[in-house]
Order: C-alpha cells, then sequence, then structure tokens
C-alpha cells in the first residue's frame, strides 16, 4: 500500500515554489508502463502549462486543494472553453485529442492527474510558446484573462 500523507503534501508544495518551472510531480505509479499513470502535482500562480494534448489517452485532473482553470482549445490556438477546477467543480475529463493547458487559480493548488499507461510524452501545439521564452511568459497573464473565442499570439485574427 502507498499513502500520501501531510508531509508529503508539504514537500511537494515546497518543490513548487522552489521550483523555476512552479510546479512538482508526486509520481503514485510504479513506472512508465503501468496502465494507469497516477500523480499529484502542485502548481504555484505563474507557471507555465504548454498547451498539449494526448492523442491516444484522455486524462482526468481532480482538485485536491486550491484553484485552478484548465483550457481546451482549438487546433489553431482559439480558446474554446475555460473550465474552473474549484471545490464547486473538482473533477474534469479531457478526452483524447484535446488540445488542453491549465493555470493555477490560487498558491498550493494540488491537482491528482490520472491517464491511461503506458507513459506518453506531451504532444505540444506548435503555436504555443516552448517553455522558458519570453513568449511563453506572455501566454500565462493572457490565459488568466481569456476569453472563449480569443486567439493566441492576440494579434491573429
Amino acid at each position: 500500500m502507498q499513502s500520501v500523507t501531510e508531509a508529503h503534501i508539504m514537500t511537494l508544495l515546497a518543490e513548487a515554489k522552489a521550483s523555476a518551472r512552479r510546479r512538482a510531480h508526486l509520481i503514485l505509479h510504479a513506472g512508465h508502463h503501468d496502465q494507469v499513470q497516477r500523480l499529484l502535482i502542485a502548481i504555484e500562480p505563474g507557471s507555465y502549462v504548454r498547451p498539449h494534448q494526448h492523442s491516444q489517452q484522455w486524462e482526468m485532473l481532480t482538485l485536491q486543494r486550491g484553484r485552478a482553470d484548465v483550457f481546451a482549445f482549438a487546433s489553431d490556438g482559439r480558446l474554446l472553453q475555460r473550465y474552473p477546477l474549484a471545490p464547486s467543480a473538482p473533477v474534469i475529463q479531457i478526452p483524447a485529442g484535446t488540445w488542453h493547458a491549465a493555470v493555477a487559480i490560487e498558491p498550493e493548488t494540488i491537482v491528482l492527474e490520472i491517464k491511461p499507461g503506458p507513459y506518453r510524452p506531451n504532444e505540444f501545439a506548435l503555436w504555443a510558446p516552448e517553455e522558458n521564452t519570453p513568449a511563453a511568459a506572455e501566454l500565462v497573464p493572457w490565459l488568466e484573462q481569456a476569453a472563449a473565442g480569443t486567439r493566441w499570439p492576440p494579434s491573429r485574427s
């Protein structure tokens, strides 16, 4: 059996706060070949989760604490919908092939991610900037304010 204690949670939150990426993972599965991939993700405001899809996997996020917004995109970068992940709506299921990203709304946000294995790397949207670039730093505040129907980058019509 595997138990996640408050000490594990506090370590995970400290790692997220200290990380340049503003997030940290606690892997709960045994390895990349497990049939169910599951991990806790601590994410802080300002973390850049590059828009991506999983063409062969669905994904489920369950809120453990804090608040986040999860976004669904069209393949061209148009924001289709914003989904609040909050105590009143703590679970979101993301179908395979859905372009998505997320931002933390509150500090110390933690989600449990579950998806079928084996592990497959994220398939990043070509319109989404790579991590650690000036454009990536601009995308996070855009996401925090973006309305459905708008497109990244904003200069495109």
